[in-house]
């Protein structure tokens, strides 16, 4: 039996901040049926638009049956973040079979988007990366078990039709395709936005280094996965050398906004740690800023095999070690910051426009048959 409803129908089960915002809008120009949904619990603050299908809290029907029971109306489910944990009501059932077959009963298509390291490999393999670097560094270590990791990635091999890379590493839990999956609108993310009265930045002669996190449950004590520190460590370092530079640090930023802090940047610092890139860089680059972000060498040329633009990607990768002289090269030369910065918006535009990408989200659903 396959439900009665519009085959170009996808439902984003969580979103992937703004990323699935402009995937759905796009998809509906052409001619999708798209909706976002989210769960009571969902921060108001990550959501790039209001216009979402939030599920609310009922005295009668649990939560995560609420949602579940509203995917039967697409025939795509676009599922952000690990199945396990929002599968809720299911998971007691304890037979991962049943639920998959219910769900190919009804005719549905799903694809896995991991919304962390833990959701695309296992804690033991990220353990064998930078001599467990990574790990070290993460709020989240503690709380991290390849148990329930386990259990998360046996669910994705039951429902998940494929799975989305989110970086160079390949899983081994799951089959995974990769497309140029982190879009943009490059209209909204674009170095001539209009930045409104209430976000700008006091007139300074100083050449301003952004950083802006979102550690929530990921910071505990010195681990810090970005690598904060050493970032407010290496600018105030420069200072005392009397460099005219200025540590512009935001916390909790609502998505929507951030891009205004953004733009007003003459640097902007992402991660140090982790070896990808997140969103923070791409949404740098297509502000048209040099971006500082750790990215391994040999995750760099990866994703130069899957992608020929990454092979001009113009990302300055850093390390705590080097990142000082790193943002001392950018602060001593405003010519180098401008090319950079070209360079970043037009990497941006070969590579991260969703009008472009949507077509090869698209072309994934549909092979989906």
């Amino acid at each position: 039996m396959v439900l009665s409803r519009k085959s170009k129908s996808v439902l984003f089960f969580n979103p992937d901040y703004h990323c699935s915002f402009f995937f759905r809008d796009e998809l509906r120009k052409r001619g999708w049926k798209a909706e976002i949904s989210v769960g009571s619990w969902y921060p108001q603050k990550l959501l790039w638009a209001d216009d979402v299908l939030r599920v609310r809290k009922s005295r009668y029907v649990p939560e995560h049956l609420n949602r579940w029971i509203q995917t039967w109306r697409f025939r795509y489910i676009v599922h952000y973040g690990a199945i396990a944990s929002g599968i809720g009501w299911f998971a007691r059932l304890q037979d991962w079979v049943i639920v998959g077959k219910m769900f190919r009963y009804l005719g549905s298509k799903f694809v896995y988007i991991p919304s962390g390291c833990h959701e695309h490999r296992l804690k033991s393999k990220w353990q064998m990366v930078d001599r467990g670097n990574v790990c070290g560094n993460c709020g989240f270590e503690s709380q991290c078990s390849d148990t329930k990791n386990s259990r998360n990635f046996e669910v994705v091999r039951r429902l998940a039709h494929i799975g989305v890379a989110i970086d160079a590493h390949v899983s081994e839990e799951f089959r995974e395709s990769r497309l140029r999956y982190k879009s943009l609108d490059l209209e909204v993310f674009s170095p001539e936005i209009k930045v409104p009265h209430e976000f700008g930045w006091p007139s300074s002669s100083s050449v301003r280094v952004f950083h802006g996190t979102y550690l929530k449950g990921r910071e505990s004590g010195e681990r810090n996965i970005k690598g904060s520190p050493h970032v407010v460590a290496a600018v105030r370092s420069l200072q005392r050398q009397g460099m005219d530079v200025e540590l512009v640090m935001k916390t909790d930023v609502p998505s929507r906004d951030m891009r205004f802090h953004q733009v007003q940047a003459d640097i902007i610092v992402d991660q140090l740690i982790y070896g990808g890139v997140g969103s923070t860089a791409l949404e740098g680059m297509a502000l048209g800023r040099p971006v500082i972000c750790y990215v391994r060498d040999s995750w760099r040329e990866a994703l130069a095999q899957w992608f020929p633009e990454w092979s001009a990607c113009p990302i300055i990768s850093a390390t705590p070690e080097t990142v000082e002289s790193e943002i001392r090269k950018l602060v001593e030369n405003a010519d180098l910051r401008g090319r950079i910065g070209k360079e970043s918006r037009r990497f941006a535009e070969r590579f991260l426009d969703v009008r472009k990408n949507v077509l090869e989200l698209e072309r994934l659903l549909e092979s989906l048959r």
